[in-house]
């Protein structure tokens, strides 16, 4: 029971992990800071595409596939996260200020 339980919970864990744009094989070897700008980067771009610029936009996807091969990963530093959840305060503020206005 519990190793069908432990099964079911990993399935779940990795689904999740994978709707947030992590990869899941990645994610016990990456550290924090870069999983949470992988996290913020993909939902950036699924979600407050609109309120972004194209410079903007490059350096997300820029990131993304720097974290999407492993080679190039590894070579990152957590300070290689800082420009990514910089653009995510600043979206963060353009969208307070949007809801303040409603």
């Amino acid at each position: 029971m519990n190793t069908y339980k432990n099964f079911k919970d990993d399935a779940l864990t990795a689904d999740w992990l994978r709707d947030n744009g992590i990869a899941v094989n990645s994610f016990g070897t990456t550290h924090v800071k870069l999983l949470q700008a992988q996290q913020t980067a993909h939902n950036l771009l699924t979600q407050n595409q609109n309120l972004l610029t194209s410079n903007q936009i490059k350096t997300l996807k820029a990131f993304q596939n720097k974290m999407s091969n492993k080679k190039s990963r590894s070579k990152l530093k957590p300070e290689h996260a800082y420009p990514i959840l910089n653009i995510n305060t600043k979206i963060n503020r353009q969208l307070f200020k949007l809801n303040k206005k409603i």
